[in-house]
């Protein structure tokens, strides 16, 4: 996937604050520079047309992951409040982040940051279904992301080529190759493992089959708007839950509108499909995500466990 990315990077950089008044700035690759790099792939024609035309989403085709949701910058202000050293019930360490239906992986991206400054070795997993969105927009950010927490002229930067990502709020990111190896290096120093996994959720056995547990394992899952359909909603429940009982402690953070007009998935119908599962969704409250009749469509935060 490093060997796909282009000399130069676009990016923007975007300043979460957290209920609590933190705030961390993210860079995420700009929408126009993944065009300019289709347009260089022969590829170019099936790409535009699945992912980046009129519409957000086109079920079984393309799924939303070249945009950044509203929803998972609820659960990205949520997480920056309690990061990974927020443990499970307070009682062990998280070892192992799996988004799912990563797409933009902004909420990923917030504990990547902290487990970079805090030298923190976790297992990352990232899924969508989309793998040109892991190609083009997840593993970009993560890059961009890393990159943000060097010093101005460390290694691979320079006096004369200083890291543009501390000065410019917007603008280019040289991906050299020096830049590239000193990032494996990074993740490989550190501890810290990146899985990409494509496709979709269901049917689950083959998709649990690829993602990394064990039962001596502390998971936390998270994912944001992926319960927009009863289709969706379903096969992302099956796919949750099959993680969950796979280790020792896990738990899920989700982020979605309570009901998704004209579509037919809600909040409601997912705490259904998560009981008959035998696991229990019930909403984070106080983190000023529901935005009432006035504000707009009405968001929440949710936690899911076992019983």
């Amino acid at each position: 996937m490093l060997s796909t990315l282009p000399s130069k990077i676009a990016y923007q950089i975007t300043e979460i604050e957290s209920p609590k008044g933190k705030k961390l700035k993210i860079p995420r690759r700009e929408l126009f520079d993944i065009r300019m790099q289709l347009m260089a792939d022969d590829n170019f024609e099936s790409e535009v047309s699945n992912g980046l035309g009129d519409s957000d989403i086109r079920t079984n085709v393309y799924e939303g992951g070249f945009k950044s949701w509203e929803c998972s910058f609820d659960l990205a202000k949520l997480l920056l409040d309690r990061g990974p050293r927020k443990d499970l019930d307070d009682l062990c360490r998280v070892d192992h982040v799996v988004e799912l239906g990563c797409g933009t992986a902004v909420p990923t991206l917030v504990l990547f940051h902290y487990a970079l400054t805090e030298s923190l070795p976790i297992y990352f997993t990232l899924t969508d279904y989309n793998a040109s969105v892991l190609r083009l927009v997840t593993l970009p950010n993560l890059l961009l992301t890393w990159a943000s927490t060097l010093p101005a002229t460390a290694s691979p930067f320079s006096a004369d080529d200083p890291n543009p990502l501390l000065s410019e709020e917007q603008g280019d990111l040289n991906v050299t190759p020096e830049l590239k190896a000193a990032f494996v290096s990074a993740l490989t120093g550190q501890g810290l493992t990146l899985s990409f996994v494509a496709g979709s959720w269901s049917p689950a056995k083959p998709f649990l089959s690829l993602i990394p547990t064990s039962p001596e394992m502390n998971i936390l899952v998270l994912a944001s708007e992926t319960i927009y359909s009863p289709e969706a909603l379903s096969s992302f429940a099956e796919a949750l839950i099959g993680i969950l009982k796979q280790v020792r402690m896990a738990k899920a953070m989700i982020a979605a509108k309570r009901v998704y007009f004209g579509v037919g998935g809600s909040v409601d119908a997912f705490k259904v499909e998560c009981r008959e599962r035998k696991a229990v969704g019930y909403e984070i409250e106080n983190h000023n995500v529901d935005l009432g009749e006035s504000g707009g469509v009405r968001r929440c935060l949710l936690e899911v466990q076992m019983f």
